[in-house]
Order: C-alpha cells, then structure tokens, then sequence
C-alpha cells in the first residue's frame, strides 16, 4: 500500500474517533482500534473484491463511511456514493471528504429505498441488517453490475442465504481472513445482469 494511501487511511481513523466524542459512529475505543478493526476489514474485503468492482460504487447504509471512504483512498479512479438516511454521519462523512482531499465520493443523506444507482454500478452493503432486506431495498429502475454483501462467515449468514432464496438468482462466495476472522463477501448478480 502507498506511504500517502496508508497516512490518509491513519488520519480518517483519527477523524472518526475524533467525532465520535459528540456522535455515535463506532463501538471502538481508540483511533488504532477503529483501524485495526474496520478499515483493516475494508482493506482486506477491497483487495478480496477488486476484480468484480465496477468503476461505479454505491455504499448502502454507509454509516462512519465503511467501506466508502476507505476504497475512495485505495481507488482514487472509481466514483462512490456513500449513502445513509442519517444525516449527522453524512455531515461527518462531508468533513472528513474535505479534510482528507478526496474528489472521488458524494456521500449522500438519503434513504436506499429512493436512490437509483447510476447504470452498472456495484452496490455494497456492509453490516446492513441482512441479505434479503438490502436486495429488496434497492430500486431496480437501472440495470446494476452486482449486489456486494460483507458478512462473517458462519450460520447466521448461511441462514440468511438460505432465507432470501428467491432473490438469489446468481451468487458466488468470496472468502477472506480479516483480524484472523473468516469473512464472508456475498456477490448477487442483477437478474439482468446474471450472465456477468
């Protein structure tokens, strides 16, 4: 990873913890903590993913900015939308944007239901409530590349791909390590888009 890339991941840390003093954004009790745990996930799930991702990238319920702010520092050439209903997280996400120079993301206080990913974008759901719900969320007035869901990889998630069945018209499993944790990305492909 780049000396820059590595300093800008390190500063948005600082920047989470820093704001969360006055808003919940994470359960971590220190900057190295936060980086260790959810930007190193980001890390990983990013060079795990990368061939699949499109140039377009919609974070679902991006909350602090994971993985959107992170893979804007890692991808400076693909465009992202961070979107998230609470406005607060957006407006730190805003600040952190201008205070890291990043160019390439729009984070956006909306709710998923009413944003319409630009055409063949690949759209990220991570720590969303559960596979079914984000699939069923997204609306499907423009054709995307594919569904990109993080999970760890154990029972509960085996149920929930079991449980959103009918959505499922094509998926693949792309397994990682994160902080010695098997991890779990979830690809579901746009019933249009399933030959990809």
């Amino acid at each position: 990873m780049q000396l820059e890339q590595d300093k800008k991941l390190k500063k948005f840390a600082e920047l989470v913890f820093e704001k969360n003093k006055v808003h919940n954004l994470t359960a971590a009790k220190t900057a190295e903590d936060f980086y260790n745990k959810h930007i190193k996930d980001c890390l990983c799930a990013f060079k795990k993913i990368k061939p699949k991702l499109s140039e377009n990238i919609v974070d679902c319920g991006s909350g602090a900015g994971l993985p959107g702010m992170v893979w804007a520092i890692l991808s400076p050439n693909s465009k992202i939308w961070s979107v998230d209903s609470n406005q607060k997280k957006i407006a730190f996400q805003k600040h952190a944007k201008r205070e890291l120079g990043l160019k390439n993301i729009e984070p956006i206080a909306i709710r998923i239901q009413d944003h319409i990913p630009p055409e063949g974008s690949s759209v990220v759901f991570k720590a969303f409530s559960s596979i079914g719900a984000g699939a069923e969320s997204l609306r499907r007035e423009t054709s995307i590349k594919n569904l990109l869901f993080f999970k760890k990889d154990d029972e509960k998630t085996a149920q929930e791909i079991t449980e959103a069945t009918s959505l499922l018209y094509d998926y693949k499993r792309h397994e990682y390590l994160s902080n010695k944790e098997k991890m779990l990305i979830v690809e579901l492909y746009d019933n249009k888009n399933s030959n990809n």
